[in-house]
């Protein structure tokens, strides 16, 4: 099975959405831009098993990145500055699969 990976500094708030059953969205950039499929069940770092929902292209860089995704202004200037060197990237939710 497939990881997906997030920074270490966001962990807890991640694992906190998905335990809650709210979606999480991650921006997928380089080597990872068409890695993930909707619909894929991947594993996190930490152990938990999560779908993804949907994956949606970005290839006019951050000018459309600010369009289409709705976190863009949760974003810090670094990662904006970062993502700026990007023309294509993909806006990926993905929930988790909680098991009884």
């Amino acid at each position: 099975m497939n990881i997906i990976s997030f920074p270490k500094n966001e962990w807890d708030s991640i694992k906190s959405r998905l335990n809650n059953g709210k979606i999480v969205y991650t921006i997928r950039v380089s080597n990872e831009y068409e890695k993930f499929k909707e619909g894929d069940i991947l594993k996190t770092e930490w152990g938990l098993e999560v779908r993804i929902m949907s994956v949606k292209k970005i290839t006019g860089g951050i000018n459309e990145l600010k369009i289409k995704y709705k976190f863009f202004d949760e974003l810090t200037e670094e990662i904006i500055q970062e993502l700026s060197g990007y023309d294509k990237m993909e806006i990926i939710s993905l929930g988790a699969i909680l098991r009884s």
